[in-house]
């Protein structure tokens, strides 16, 4: 009588081939390390012939119904075009540790449940034996895993960094059909290493679940700011009155202004040239422009603190002649338009 094991983990089946033509079985935990809002990751390590025979590896179970191998395909599809773009875009980025890669997962359907599946109690629905997940290298292991960029387009920090630019270069780069964001993963010394990005399109077309349309793709770029390497790419156009209805004031009016490029850098140029002139005629275009002007007598530029350390004469001190100013507008010329 043969006697039926008892197997403390869970397995896949051999799973689609990776970018080297390899085949690999994944075995992983039955208790999950972390839950995601569509997924549930499993620590685990790959088995095979191949090279990354042993590697550390996540398993991604979805949570809301068994996968199936469409599922799969479609999460396997935003990281190859994340990967396309993300070889375009480092050419644009000149230091090396900075540029960016997704990893890729490989599909494949679960063959043997641990005992741990059954003896442990499930809040939402328990495995499937035959159902589709992904295999992905474990980034736990390559570095501190970090949310750089959310799904709305809120990053982690206060100035932007290459991932900006890559999250408006994926919308320049598709004229405005999409925008990548959701960018979470380890930046190592060879750059950022990425997980599934979060895709947002005019169509819908990559998962209702997380692809929430043009108004997503608004509100990302309400997030974003440009730096050197994006400020020329496309942009959307500015949100209406309803759609835009938290932004008042005259704050409002400026955000719409930068949000067109062509109209942006027009705008500029019309304000310095108007400016230009009105200084040529009129020493006094401060007041005129709407902004109050200021007279300084000796006794309060003395009082000034940069003022005070270079001022250390006693006569009368004339006030400044505001046609200075145009030296310093007519260089907005030659600045790029952030």
């Amino acid at each position: 009588m043969s006697l039926r094991l008892l197997h403390l983990q869970n397995e896949t089946n051999a799973s689609c081939p990776d970018l080297k033509g390899q085949n690999y079985r994944a075995s992983f935990n039955t208790l999950a390390a972390s839950k995601g809002q569509r997924k549930k990751i499993y620590h685990g390590h790959l088995d095979g012939k191949g090279p990354r025979k042993g590697e550390h590896a996540v398993v991604k179970v979805f949570r809301d119904a068994p996968g199936t191998e469409a599922m799969c395909d479609t999460e396997i599809e935003k990281h190859k075009l994340a990967r396309r773009l993300a070889r375009k875009f480092n050419k644009l980025v000149p230091d090396d540790h900075y540029k960016i890669d997704f990893t890729l997962p490989l599909k494949s359907t679960v063959e043997r449940l641990g005992v741990g599946c059954y003896l442990s109690r499930h809040k939402s629905r328990q495995m499937d034996k035959k159902e589709w997940v992904l295999i992905e290298e474990n980034l736990l292991k390559k570095g501190d895993y970090v949310s750089f960029i959310r799904k709305t387009g809120l990053r982690n920090q206060k100035d932007p960094t290459t991932l900006d630019a890559f999250l408006h270069f994926t919308y320049h780069e598709s004229d405005g059909k999409y925008v990548f964001c959701g960018f979470q993963g380890v930046l190592t010394d060879e750059g950022y290493l990425l997980t599934t990005p979060c895709i947002h399109s005019t169509d819908v077309s990559f998962g209702v679940s997380t692809d929430k349309g043009p108004k997503y793709i608004r509100k990302v770029f309400k997030q974003h700011k440009c730096n050197n390497l994006c400020y020329s790419f496309k942009l959307p156009e500015p949100c209406s009155d309803e759609e835009d209805s938290s932004d008042t004031g005259e704050e409002s009016d400026i955000k719409s202004v930068d949000s067109s490029s062509t109209d942006g850098k027009k705008y500029e140029q019309d304000l310095v040239g108007n400016m230009e002139n009105m200084v040529l005629e009129n020493g006094d275009f401060l007041t005129k422009v709407g902004i109050e002007k200021i007279e300084e007598t000796p006794e309060e530029w003395e009082k000034t603190p940069v003022r005070r350390e270079s001022v250390k004469r006693k006569e009368s001190i004339k006030p400044r002649d505001h046609r200075s100013n145009v030296v310093a507008l007519g260089s907005l010329k030659k600045q790029p338009s952030f």
